[in-house]
């Protein structure tokens, strides 16, 4: 089931070795230069999976624009925690929901839940992107929470802020954010359109 979960990891495309540092520009002062905040977090993902551990791991909140390699750094990591041997769960935040959905109301895909809640890392990538409803505010909860009361560690991707999530998906699961989770502000232009364009 967990296999299935996460199937559609590019996880050959995306390790800390070609991350490449050129794309953000050294520019600005200390705290809103891009290529220093992004040396900063490269090198914090790096210790994150160099010293992952399902019992003590923190839970990640990765915010910024599109295009400034969330994903990217996210699947370096999750590559890393496969390597020493522990099962990850990686899955759009769309997708994951659509997999809860279909085995509550459908039975598709039984176990699906229970491989979320109890992996040794879940990681929800571009929450945001999907149409925010009742039951998926309501499933978030639950997968936030319930990590947390059992400390299973949660990296979540999502361009929005974090009062943009409050509007969204309510305070409750804006506060659980803020008190449980390590949050990194990325910064810089979109890489994607730079290798497009030749910028």
């Amino acid at each position: 089931m967990i296999s299935e979960l996460s199937k559609q990891m590019p996880l050959f495309s995306c390790t800390f070795e070609n991350f490449d540092l050129k794309y953000y520009k050294d520019n600005g002062k200390e705290a809103e230069n891009p290529k220093k905040r992004m040396t900063s977090i490269l090198m914090k993902c790096r210790e994150y999976a160099e010293n992952f551990d399902p019992e003590t791991s923190k839970n990640l909140l990765f915010l910024g624009n599109t295009g400034l390699g969330k994903t990217h750094l996210t699947l370096a990591i999750v590559s890393k925690v496969i390597e020493k041997g522990y099962l990850p769960v990686y899955s759009s935040a769309e997708n994951l929901f659509s997999m809860i959905e279909k085995e509550k109301f459908a039975g598709e895909g039984i176990g699906s839940c229970d491989s979320i809640l109890n992996c040794d890392l879940l990681v929800i990538d571009d929450l945001g992107a999907e149409m925010a409803t009742n039951f998926t505010k309501s499933v978030l909860y639950n997968i936030v929470n319930t990590r947390i009361l059992s400390s299973k560690p949660t990296i979540i991707n999502t361009n929005l802020s974090i009062k943009e999530i409050e509007n969204i998906y309510t305070a409750r699961i804006a506060s659980r954010f803020i008190g449980n989770y390590e949050a990194y502000k990325f910064l810089g232009d979109d890489i994607r359109q730079i290798k497009v364009l030749g910028e």
